[in-house]
Protein backbone atom coordinates (compact mmCIF):
# COMPACT_ATOMS: atom_id res chain seq x y z
CA UNK A 1 0.00 0.00 0.00
CA UNK A 2 1.28 3.21 -0.92
CA UNK A 3 2.31 6.11 1.82
CA UNK A 4 0.13 8.55 0.98
CA UNK A 5 -3.12 6.41 0.39
CA UNK A 6 -2.02 4.18 3.90
CA UNK A 7 -2.07 8.36 5.31
CA UNK A 8 -6.00 8.99 3.90
CA UNK A 9 -6.90 5.98 5.09
CA UNK A 10 -5.23 6.05 8.65
CA UNK A 11 -6.91 9.74 9.00
CA UNK A 12 -10.32 8.62 7.72
CA UNK A 13 -10.12 6.03 9.83
CA UNK A 14 -9.18 7.74 12.84
CA UNK A 15 -12.38 10.50 12.00
CA UNK A 16 -14.86 7.60 12.42
CA UNK A 17 -13.15 6.34 15.94
CA UNK A 18 -13.61 10.12 16.96
CA UNK A 19 -17.09 9.36 16.10
CA UNK A 20 -18.13 6.06 17.08
CA UNK A 21 -16.25 6.02 20.40
CA UNK A 22 -19.19 8.29 22.10
CA UNK A 23 -21.80 7.08 24.20
CA UNK A 24 -24.74 5.67 22.26
CA UNK A 25 -27.62 6.91 24.19
CA UNK A 26 -27.70 7.30 27.87
CA UNK A 27 -31.09 8.35 29.72
CA UNK A 28 -31.33 10.09 33.80
CA UNK A 29 -34.79 9.64 35.68
CA UNK A 30 -34.73 11.55 38.56
CA UNK A 31 -37.70 9.79 41.38
CA UNK A 32 -37.49 12.02 44.52
CA UNK A 33 -33.87 13.30 44.66
CA UNK A 34 -32.48 9.95 43.51
CA UNK A 35 -31.29 9.92 39.69
CA UNK A 36 -31.15 6.85 37.86
CA UNK A 37 -29.32 6.37 34.81
CA UNK A 38 -28.82 4.12 32.34
CA UNK A 39 -27.24 3.78 28.76
CA UNK A 40 -24.23 2.21 26.64
CA UNK A 41 -21.02 3.53 25.34
CA UNK A 42 -19.26 2.25 21.93
CA UNK A 43 -15.91 2.32 21.36
CA UNK A 44 -13.99 1.27 18.35
CA UNK A 45 -10.47 1.21 17.94
CA UNK A 46 -7.63 0.19 15.95
CA UNK A 47 -4.26 -1.62 17.44
CA UNK A 48 -1.43 -0.72 15.31
CA UNK A 49 1.48 -3.41 16.58
CA UNK A 50 -1.08 -6.72 15.84
CA UNK A 51 -2.91 -4.57 13.25
CA UNK A 52 -6.34 -5.85 14.94
CA UNK A 53 -9.90 -3.95 14.90
CA UNK A 54 -11.68 -3.97 18.43
CA UNK A 55 -15.20 -2.85 18.83
CA UNK A 56 -16.82 -2.90 22.29
CA UNK A 57 -20.16 -2.08 23.50
CA UNK A 58 -20.03 -1.02 27.44
CA UNK A 59 -24.09 -1.17 28.80
CA UNK A 60 -24.20 0.81 32.54
CA UNK A 61 -26.72 1.43 35.18
CA UNK A 62 -26.10 3.69 37.77
CA UNK A 63 -28.06 5.21 40.99
CA UNK A 64 -27.16 8.00 42.72
CA UNK A 65 -29.11 9.26 46.21
CA UNK A 66 -30.26 12.37 47.64
CA UNK A 67 -27.38 12.63 49.86
CA UNK A 68 -24.30 11.85 46.69
CA UNK A 69 -23.59 8.47 47.19
CA UNK A 70 -23.55 6.56 43.84
CA UNK A 71 -23.90 3.22 42.65
CA UNK A 72 -23.25 2.00 39.49
CA UNK A 73 -22.95 -1.55 37.36
CA UNK A 74 -21.12 -2.32 33.40
CA UNK A 75 -20.37 -5.04 31.73
CA UNK A 76 -18.80 -5.23 28.87
CA UNK A 77 -19.74 -6.78 25.36
CA UNK A 78 -17.26 -7.73 22.29
CA UNK A 79 -19.11 -6.66 19.31
CA UNK A 80 -17.07 -8.53 17.15
CA UNK A 81 -17.28 -11.89 18.98
CA UNK A 82 -21.25 -12.27 18.79
CA UNK A 83 -21.14 -15.27 17.63
CA UNK A 84 -19.04 -16.70 20.09
CA UNK A 85 -19.85 -18.56 23.24
CA UNK A 86 -18.19 -16.63 25.92
CA UNK A 87 -19.78 -12.73 25.14
CA UNK A 88 -20.51 -12.47 28.65
CA UNK A 89 -17.47 -12.08 30.67
CA UNK A 90 -18.75 -10.36 34.26
CA UNK A 91 -20.09 -7.40 35.43
CA UNK A 92 -18.15 -4.33 37.33
CA UNK A 93 -19.69 -2.68 40.20
CA UNK A 94 -19.02 0.59 41.61
CA UNK A 95 -19.97 3.02 44.69
CA UNK A 96 -18.46 6.58 45.46
CA UNK A 97 -19.20 9.07 48.13
CA UNK A 98 -17.51 12.76 47.42
CA UNK A 99 -16.67 15.04 50.46
CA UNK A 100 -15.16 18.18 49.78
CA UNK A 101 -13.38 17.49 47.18
CA UNK A 102 -12.91 13.79 47.86
CA UNK A 103 -14.31 10.88 46.66
CA UNK A 104 -14.32 7.13 48.76
CA UNK A 105 -15.17 4.74 46.59
CA UNK A 106 -15.20 0.76 46.25
CA UNK A 107 -15.05 -1.35 42.88
CA UNK A 108 -15.37 -5.00 42.93
CA UNK A 109 -15.34 -7.15 39.45
CA UNK A 110 -17.69 -10.44 38.81
CA UNK A 111 -16.81 -13.18 36.42
CA UNK A 112 -19.18 -14.97 34.22
CA UNK A 113 -20.22 -17.31 37.17
CA UNK A 114 -20.99 -14.45 39.45
CA UNK A 115 -18.05 -15.46 41.35
CA UNK A 116 -16.50 -11.88 42.79
CA UNK A 117 -13.16 -11.05 42.51
CA UNK A 118 -10.82 -8.71 45.57
CA UNK A 119 -11.80 -5.31 46.87
CA UNK A 120 -10.60 -2.62 46.17
CA UNK A 121 -11.19 0.73 48.25
CA UNK A 122 -9.71 4.21 48.38
CA UNK A 123 -9.99 7.60 47.69
CA UNK A 124 -9.01 10.09 44.96
CA UNK A 125 -8.58 14.09 45.45
CA UNK A 126 -9.32 16.66 42.43
CA UNK A 127 -6.83 19.36 42.80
Amino acid sequence: MKTTTMAITIAAAMGFLMIAATKASSKDFTIAGQTISAGAESDINYITGVEEWDWTATPYASFTTSMGIGLSVETEIDIRGLDEDEIFKGMDWAAEYAVSGVTLYTEVSSDRDWEFGDITVGAKVKF
